[in-house]
């Protein structure tokens, strides 16, 4: 059996849960998966993890050797890995800065790689691929739209299917606070509710503000071959929604793009749509396809066990069609 040597960098919640995950389905995937080393800019450079490590993560503080950011490109140049897996913090005003050095170094020096950042691949989509096809290695970042949930890699069991267009719930922190502003509550109520459940962030600003979505609607933009940047999606909110004002109809941060045009914007829907009836935190996208018309899928869109799902699809995607 062949084993795979796996660098983590970024040991958060998603990166503890897919150590985690890892460990526990190790003995289903049937592939020797050894962590060989774990970078983190608070808990340190942790050489050969033992399981035990999870729980003195979880501390937050220096577990092993201190590192600072600017060694993190060398330490990856220097490892023996074949998979490197980024779990670090999406950086919008340094257009996805440094995880996008983490990946391109990790290309370079022969490592496939997965991330669950949207940034790096929403800013840098074209110098990713370009680095994956020169130096022979592959990038997957199903995590970066809808977590482990099916999205754009449904379109791996579709061959020939051309998309015409696709919407969707894409943040799931939105549609929380749009579903409980239906129940009665006010923008101010839903969004401290959606805080306390650990939906909403104490900063929510990315997701009220619609650029969480606006990052996902890029990236599968690329992913369907439309040529789009950040700067080429229309971004609506819902900071100043009123949902009364919409009688009946059901107010969903929806996110659209076609070949020609790209918003995220609240919409009144129907309450016969299926999009209408996706409640509370779940994600959902529906597919316009020329040969199947409309395929939807509805599911989880983030938390930490389910993008760690989503890493693990890539690690069996990459163990499955990398060429060695």
């Amino acid at each position: 059996m062949r084993g795979y040597r796996i660098l983590i960098i970024g040991f958060g919640s998603v990166g503890q849960a897919f150590f985690e995950l890892l460990n526990l389905k190790r003995h289903i995937l049937g592939v020797d998966f050894i962590v060989t080393g774990v970078i983190d800019r608070s808990r340190g450079f942790i050489s050969n993890p033992s399981q035990g490590v999870i729980n003195e993560a979880r501390t937050g503080k220096l577990i092993g050797k201190k590192v600072d950011l600017d060694q993190i490109p060398g330490l990856i140049e220097e490892s023996d890995v074949d998979i490197v897996c980024e779990f670090t913090d999406l950086n919008i005003r340094d257009r996805g800065e440094p995880a996008f050095t983490y990946l391109s170094t990790a290309l370079r020096s022969g490592k496939h790689v997965i991330t669950t950042n949207k940034g790096p691949v929403a800013f840098h989509y074209d110098e990713l691929m370009e680095l994956s096809r020169k130096y022979n290695r592959l990038i997957r970042f199903k995590g970066t739209v809808m977590a482990g949930t099916p999205s754009f890699n449904i379109l791996d069991l579709l061959p020939g299917a051309r998309v015409e267009y696709f919407m969707g719930i894409l943040n799931g922190t939105t549609n929380y606070i749009l579903t409980r502003m239906h129940d009665g509550l006010a923008f101010d109520e839903a969004l401290r509710e959606a805080q306390e459940l650990g939906y909403a962030e104490a900063d929510p600003s990315l997701d009220i503000d619609g650029v969480d979505p606006a990052l996902k609607v890029v990236i599968l933009s690329r992913v369907i071959g439309w040529r789009r940047g950040f700067e080429d999606v229309e971004v609506q909110g819902i900071r100043n929604v009123d949902v009364r004002e919409y009688g009946d109809s059901v107010v969903k941060l929806i996110a659209y793009a076609n070949e020609n045009r790209a918003y995220v914007k609240p919409t009144p829907l129907g309450r016969g749509n299926i999009l209408a009836n996706v409640s509370r935190n779940l994600n959902a996208l529906t597919l316009k396809l020329d040969t199947l018309g409309e395929i939807t899928v509805v599911g989880p869109g983030a938390g930490r066990m389910e993008t760690a799902q989503a890493a693990l699809t890539d690690l069996m995607y990459i163990v499955n069609h990398a060429d060695y």
